[in-house]
């Protein structure tokens, strides 16, 4: 269960994050691509694969910015190195090549813009992931995360004090063992016969145990979710045993 822990801790920056070393990866990946095109004359005959290549691995790693910088820096390669005549960036009548370099970089534009885009939304919604993550731990109520099978794959720290356990005796447990299935149950199947629906969340009062064999009354307001292609579930628990021996009292 420690990768589905793991899931939930964002990962540190790594060395794509920092503004030069995008752009200098970017020139390391392209002067990579030359130096392999150059070693081996077969390929020298098409040196537009492996300098694409270079230009993806630079808006996979470092984004849109880089990725273009790349692609100027590889048509300069490209026209100074392999296009007759060498080291010259005149073509003197060779109109073939100044077309294939011309959909060269229009191909690599197209290809970069679209793995930025998709390196973009991975990092938004890696970032959310990193809100809700930091507003779950810092919530003054207990959290809980669940698959559709019930086990549990995420605990907040007040959930620990609310069931009594550590997050590592937590995880990888069924809900069951914190409460019978037969009350949580119908409120996952109704929230998943309604997931295309803004349902407004019902809070239920369901009995609980603690891992210590106390006993609770927690409110639940259960919510949906998914992840990597998979519903999950947030349980939300108020603990209000307080509050029903309050009103106990008072009648």
């Amino acid at each position: 269960m420690d990768e589905y822990w793991k899931s939930w801790r964002r990962s540190p920056a790594g060395w794509c994050e920092c503004h030069t070393l995008r752009y200098g990866c970017g020139v390391i990946f392209v002067l990579g691509a030359l130096l392999l095109t150059l070693s081996r004359p077969v390929l020298a005959e098409t040196p537009y694969t492996f300098f694409l290549a270079a230009i993806v691995i630079t808006a996979l790693c470092g984004g849109l910015g880089p990725a273009f910088f790349a692609t100027a820096i590889s048509a300069l390669l490209v026209r100074w190195f392999f296009i007759r005549p060498q080291f010259s960036l005149y073509h003197r009548g060779n109109f073939e090549d100044a077309e294939r370099l011309a959909w060269f970089v229009l191909a690599a534009l197209m290809a970069s813009s679209l793995v930025a885009a998709c390196r973009r939304e991975r990092n938004m919604l890696r970032d959310s992931e990193e809100r809700y993550r930091i507003l779950a731990e810092t919530a003054s109520e207990a959290i809980i995360v669940i698959d559709e099978s019930g086990e549990i794959l995420f605990v907040n720290p007040f959930a620990e004090q609310t069931f009594g356990a550590s997050a590592e005796k937590l995880l990888g447990q069924n809900l069951d063992s914190l409460m019978p299935r037969e009350l949580y149950q119908p409120r996952i199947l109704e929230i998943q016969q309604h997931l295309d629906t803004r349902k407004k969340a019902i809070a239920v009062q369901l009995p609980a145990r603690t891992l210590r064999g106390g006993q609770v009354l927690l409110e639940m307001t259960l919510g949906t979710f998914s992840k990597h292609g998979r519903n999950l579930f947030t349980a939300i628990f108020r603990d209000v045993s307080k509050e029903e021996r309050v009103q106990h009292i008072h009648l």
